[in-house]
This record gives structure tokens, sequence and C-alpha cells, in this order.
């Protein structure tokens, strides 16, 4: 008997007599799980166990999740999280049960665009957080992954207008171009429509079980979802009320708005393939590659993007309108591509990013396409930051540090930021105009720590329980340099 099939008759579970049993002990013990699983988690976890409000609990996701940190979570429950402690309904040996349930092999993951709609809930309205007087582009989004939530800052006064509850974000906020609306997903696959005009939550939606990002179109009129569970992209109106899934026979990278196109474009991240997704016809193009672009980023105002591979050694320049690799660079320690920062210095284009396996920043001068600087870090970090409005380079180093470069010499400033000793710090962030940066200490006890961009003075210290992502309108939605 598939245990799947036994969580999704919910009601059924409820109504089983006593005196129902299976055969065997191991298969009682089974379905006496799948009963309690039934009656105290499918609610929020949802009935095949892929998750809702929570998060999936299948054997593919909780690989990495020690069985006794597992039974902890449920009879504890999770700080700062809407997980509650079962230990006054739950036994240590129920939730031993339960957790060998979910390590129990599943059939192979679906998510259908009518199990997609069947999950979609528009919010209650509500009063609007946001009033005309707040500029839109100034707005600053903070992902505080300590409790699962948002919070919604005026980028003047950085004041707190708004916040609202999404669970693990993953991949970042994105907005449409004229600024109606800002699009959250979790790793999860939970994706909500945060509505600017009114300041309020408008829609949220399961798109699938792990979902990697999310891209908006310009107008906003169609989103698209990478999901790896199941392997697929999906394509949403802006209501969020789905149109179309397109299966994939790998892994997605990443999914991506193209550039001055009414296109998206996903990689996938163990096959040499790219494909290209337009709209309003939603027609899927594949174009096959010379190796896996992991990760990539585009050049601004050219229709070329940087891409890379987790098991390649190179940097690889390549047209993507007319199918063809320009040039190549040697490259090692995965540069951080994602996270890369375009800026300008003397009328050239140059590219600044980490290396994840390497303590090391690269800057790359991209008309000559060569590396014209390398700078050694304290640490290995993520993200590389910049702004017109600021004369450095923010480079976090998964460290307590935040390491500048000045723009003008591609040298080390002797100045290094701590704003919180002991504690990591990184992902910068600028206010719309530039002259303010916004850093995070990546901590529980942690905050979002405000400075003057030009001259590194801290000007203000926000709480937060591990803010790990901020995110300016502007800046999301416009040329970055």
């Amino acid at each position: 008997m598939q245990l799947n099939r036994w969580i999704a008759g919910i009601l059924a579970f409820a109504l089983v007599p006593a005196w129902v049993q299976a055969a065997e002990e191991p298969a009682a013990a089974e379905f006496e799980a799948a009963v309690t699983y039934a009656l105290k988690c499918a609610r929020c976890h949802g009935a095949r166990r892929y998750g809702g409000y929570g998060p999936p609990l299948i054997q593919t996701t909780l690989a990495r999740k020690p069985d006794d940190a597992l039974v902890t979570a449920i009879l504890e429950g999770l700080p700062a999280t809407q997980m509650p402690a079962f230990s006054d309904q739950i036994s240590n040996a129920e939730a031993r049960e339960l957790v060998a349930l979910f390590r129990q092999p599943e059939e192979e993951v679906r998510w259908s665009l009518a199990d997609i709609e069947a999950s979609r809930v528009e919010e209650e309205p509500k009063g609007s957080a946001i009033s005309a007087a707040v500029k839109r582009e100034e707005l600053i989004l903070v992902v505080e992954r300590g409790s699962g939530s948002v919070s919604v800052l005026d980028g003047s006064s950085l004041r707190e207008l708004d916040r609202f509850e999404v669970g693990r974000i993953h991949g970042g906020i994105k907005f449409d171009r004229a600024l109606h609306q800002a699009l959250v997903a979790t790793r999860d696959g939970t994706l909500v429509d945060y509505d600017l005009d009114r300041g309020a939550l408008r829609t949220r939606v399961k798109v699938g079980v792990n979902t990697r990002n999310i891209a908006v179109s310009v107008d906003g009129k169609y989103v698209a979802a990478a999901n790896q569970l199941p392997q697929g992209l999906v394509v949403l109106d802006s209501r969020l009320r789905p149109l179309a899934i397109f299966p994939l026979p790998g892994q997605p990278s990443a999914v991506y708005q193209v550039p001055r196109s009414q296109r998206f474009m996903v990689t996938l991240r163990d096959m040499p393939q790219l494909y290209f997704i337009s709209y309003p016809e939603l027609k899927l193009q594949l174009v096959e590659l010379s190796e896996p672009f992991e990760d990539f980023i585009f050049i601004p105002g050219t229709t070329r993007l940087v891409a890379s591979s987790r098991k390649g050694s190179r940097l690889i320049l390549y047209d993507f309108e007319r199918d063809e690799i320009l040039a190549t660079l040697g490259a090692e320690g995965l540069p951080h591509l994602f996270s890369a920062s375009f800026f300008r210095r003397n009328g050239v284009l140059h590219a600044a990013f980490n290396h994840m396996g390497v303590p090391r920043l690269s800057i790359i001068d991209m008309d000559e396409f060569k590396v014209v600087a390398q700078l050694p870090l304290v640490g290995s970090g993520y993200f590389t930051r910049t702004h017109p409005g600021t004369p450095y380079l923010w480079i976090d180093s998964n460290t307590e540090a935040i390491q500048l470069v000045d723009k003008r010499t591609l040298e080390l400033v002797d100045r290094t930021l701590i704003p919180e000793a002991g504690k990591k710090s990184m992902h910068v962030e600028f206010t719309a105009d530039g002259a303010k940066a916004l850093v995070s200490i990546w901590h529980e006890d942690g905050a979002v720590v405000v400075y003057d961009s030009t001259t590194l003075a801290e000007v203000q210290r926000i709480p937060y329980a591990m803010p790990v992502g901020k995110y300016n309108a502007a800046n999301k939605t416009r040329a970055p340099y």
C-alpha cells in the first residue's frame, strides 16, 4: 500500500477504526504514522507531504537532516517559525515513526497545473500600508530568515511600513518595471505577490515542491518559476494563475527575464542545454551548449552573458542571440557570477565577482574580456555590490568583515568594516540614490547596519533575526551602473 495514497485521504484516516491494522508490525507502524501525519501535519505540509505553508517532508528534501533533529523539531517546534511544539500531542516514539515515514522513498514527484490552481489563495484585502507619498522606487524589502518574513521599508526614512510572512525565501525578490508588485518565492515552492500600490499581500500559490528562483516580465504580465522538484518551468500570469508547465530533462540553475526581449531564459545545472520561453505565445526553444551554464549573468546593454559551470575551469563569453561563444577566460574557485557587480571605470564596463572556492576578488575589463585585477580577501564570500553613488566595491567575505575596493584604483581600501565582531556580515544593498549602504549581520540576534556609502560612517542599526537579503525596487529594475 502506498503511503502517499494513505496520506492523501485525510478525512478517511480520521475515521479509520482502531481495529484496522496491517498484517505485519512495520506496516502497522507506517499506517499509524500516516494517520498521525494526516491529523497533525497535513494542514501545513500538504496531504502528499509536498509542502504548503510548511516545507515539504519527503526523503529528497530532508536528506541532510539527522533523525534526531527532525524528532526535536516535531516535539519542541522551531523558534521564530510557525512550526509549533507537539510534545503534548505526540510521543517520542510517534515522532520517530513520523520521521521514518518521511524517509520512505517517494513516488515520482508531480505537481500539476491543477495542483497549482487548487493551491492558489487570494488574501483578504486590508488597508494600505504604503501611502501615496512614499516613492515606490525607494522601497527596500528586507528578508528576515529568522521569522520567515519580509519587512517593507521606506528607503528615505528607513521606517518599516509593513511586514508579511512568506517562509524560507530563495532567489531574491523580483519587481515589475512599473513597481506595482513585488514577487517572492520560497525554496518550498510557495510564491507570493505583494501589491506595492496597496501595500498588502495579494496572492499566494504553490508552484512546485522545490523552487530555485523566479523571474518576472518587464510589464509584469508573466511570471516564471524554475523548479528542481519536479524539474521544470512554470509560467503564470500577473495574478499568479498558472498558464503552462514546461518539464525539463535536468535541474534548472536559474530562470531570468532576457533583457529587451519578451522571453525568459533558463539553463540546466547538469546538462549542456539552454531554453528560451517566449511570451505571450508561451513557446519553448531549445539551444544545445558545449557545456552546462550552471552560473551566468547578463552583460548590461548587450546580447551577451558570462557563464561558468561547477565542473569547469573557465568563464565563457556567450552571445545568446547568435548562439556563439565569443571568448573564454581561465578561472578557478567557482566564480560566483549570480552575484557579480558591474561598474564603469574610465568609460569601460567592468565586472567584479567573488570566487566561492578561493578567497579572491576578480575584476574583468568587459570590452577586452580580460582580468585586470585579482585581489586577496580575508575569506571566500558570496556577494560583490556597488552603485554609482558610492566610490567603492563592497565585498562580503563569509566572515565578520566587509572589504572595500576603490573603483578608481582597483585596490583594496585600508579600512575594513566590521559591523559586529564575531558575527558574519554579508549582502550589501544600497538606497535608490546610492547614498547609503545596508549590510546584514547574518545572525539570529542580527541587524541591518546602515552606512554612509562615501564616508563609511555608521548611520543607523535596525534589529533583525537573520536578515539575509535586502532589495531596493529601483536598483532591481534599472541598469546597475
